[in-house]
């Protein structure tokens, strides 16, 4: 039975199609539907490549700095360490496929908790920041959600550092324990 988060801010939804575990650590598939004006900051992924399906109406990735529109038929994939977002550009909810690979049960993690989290009212703001630290190392680190910005490269070390404290302290079981397959 497919995974279904729903996350109440941005009310997108998101479905995870197959898992990492059911390709055999080959790719996880995971379809969206996004709300006008949706989308996700700049970023890069160091551990796995993004391959963008749109399933209903015009997708929107901005790439290497260039705004590329695809429509049902077209797909785009974005090759590890290039810095892109996805966005919905329409004024209409949008459904697009995206294919991660290799699988990325980490990925999966990170969508089950940060959207049970932003239910639960456990974030602030519209970025979606979990008020518990611990908790936002976690999600960083499964997210694999990387930043071009200095600040971050300066304390990438830092926060590698305080994701495996998060771990020692019980954080990773519990979050796992009470948003994973709900």
């Amino acid at each position: 039975m497919p995974q279904v988060y729903i996350n109440p801010i941005t009310k997108e939804k998101a479905t995870i199609l197959k898992t990492s575990e059911q390709t055999n650590g080959t790719y996880t598939l995971i379809e969206v539907k996004l709300q006008p004006g949706g989308g996700n900051p700049i970023h890069f992924h160091e551990q796995f490549t993004e391959h963008f399906f749109p399933q209903e109406g015009i997708l929107g990735v901005h790439y290497l700095g260039k705004e590329i529109l695809l429509k049902p038929n077209e797909d785009f994939k974005v090759p590890l360490l290039d810095v892109h977002r996805f966005y919905n550009p329409n004024d209409q909810p949008i459904i697009f496929r995206a294919k991660l690979e290799p699988g990325q049960p980490d990925f999966e993690n990170f969508m089950a908790v940060l959207f049970g989290l932003v239910r639960d009212g456990k974030t602030f703001s519209k970025n979606q920041i979990p008020y518990n630290p611990f908790h936002a190392f976690l999600l960083f680190d499964w997210g694999d959600t990387q930043v071009d910005h200095f600040i971050f490269r300066l304390f990438k070390p830092l926060i590698s550092l305080l994701v495996t404290l998060s771990r020692k302290l019980g954080y990773e079981k519990r979050l796992l324990q009470k948003y994973k397959n709900q």
